[in-house]
């Protein structure tokens, strides 16, 4: 029995020092820097600088903010790609609309939205509670009119883009770029969000759209896809990867990164935030700093 005690005390202080680490790594965001070689990039598109965004998940009270905020301020970008979930519930749509208002591209701050933008606020315990259920368990999430928040958005200057695309003009050339809605929830409608095929007169389309699947269901994407959602896992283990991704087409040992699909270039973001639980395990928050090139390098 003293030896059966022993074993169950050893367990629970290893159980609790991994949580207090997972707590810790949750809140040591990183900027990822990569550099994405997009076949037959036009030429005045040549090291533009993406700033992307995603799963920002900014709880009611703001508190993940202050990092948000340093880890931008210094950073250099020409333009801003949010893939949506930037809050946790309604109730934190003040804490982004104050994130975005941070961001300063001279070629423009684009987003698309993701489902957690639309949830119902949640602000006690038991709501919380309650929504956390939902969430392992399934069943029906309770949405509202997310418009309030993206009118404040679009008073920052923000494009936000709900299956819909526009048209940029940057060094000369033009950059078609578009925002389907969120495929987890049946939001995404790429038929509206995609320029029409065969008119695109050979200018480069970028699609943000929070989950991945949307894009990596095509047999032949855009030049350029932006995601989010599958938050790299959250938690992975080593030697299997991750058992949670939030992605059917996603597989554990790759959760996030760049893949190429069709001749396209899907980025997925591992994501700044949280889901459910504030704990990250091997799998650091993340803001990524996109550099374009039509050149492979030597």
């Amino acid at each position: 029995m003293a030896v059966l005690m022993r074993v169950i005390a050893a367990g629970a202080a290893l159980g609790g020092g991994l949580a207090c680490y997972a707590w810790w790594e949750s809140t040591r965001a990183e900027v990822v820097r990569r550099r994405v070689v997009v076949p037959g990039l036009p030429v005045g598109l040549e090291g533009l600088r993406v700033l992307h965004i995603s799963d920002t998940h900014f709880p009611a009270d703001g508190a993940s903010l202050a990092r948000f905020a340093e880890l931008v301020a210094e950073l250099e970008y020409d333009i801003v790609f949010a893939t949506g979930d930037y809050v946790e519930t309604a109730a934190g749509w003040d804490a982004a609309v104050e994130a975005f208002s941070l961001l300063h591209a001279p070629f423009g701050v684009y987003a698309s939205l993701g489902a957690h933008d639309y949830l119902a606020p949640v602000t006690t315990v038991g709501e919380w509670m309650a929504a956390a259920r939902q969430r392992v368990f399934g069943g029906r999430r309770r949405l509202v009119d997310a418009s309030p928040f993206t009118e404040r958005l679009e008073g920052l200057g923000v494009r936000v883009l709900r299956n819909r695309w526009e048209q940029a003009e940057i060094g000369g050339e033009a950059l078609r770029i578009a925002g389907a809605g969120d495929d987890s929830v049946g939001m995404a409608r790429l038929e509206q969000a995609l320029p029409p095929e065969g008119e695109d007169g050979g200018v480069l389309t970028a699609l943000l759209t929070h989950s991945p699947d949307a894009a990596l269901r095509l047999g032949r994407p855009p030049a350029l896809v932006f995601s989010g959602h599958t938050h790299g896992g959250q938690v992975r283990l080593p030697g299997y990867g991750a058992p949670v991704r939030h992605s059917r087409l996603v597989n554990r040992r790759q959760t996030a990164g760049v893949f190429e699909r069709g001749g396209g270039q899907v980025i997925v973001s591992q994501g700044f935030g949280t889901a459910v639980v504030p704990l990250r395990l091997l799998c650091r928050p993340e803001i990524g700093l996109i550099e374009l090139s039509g050149q492979v390098e030597g």
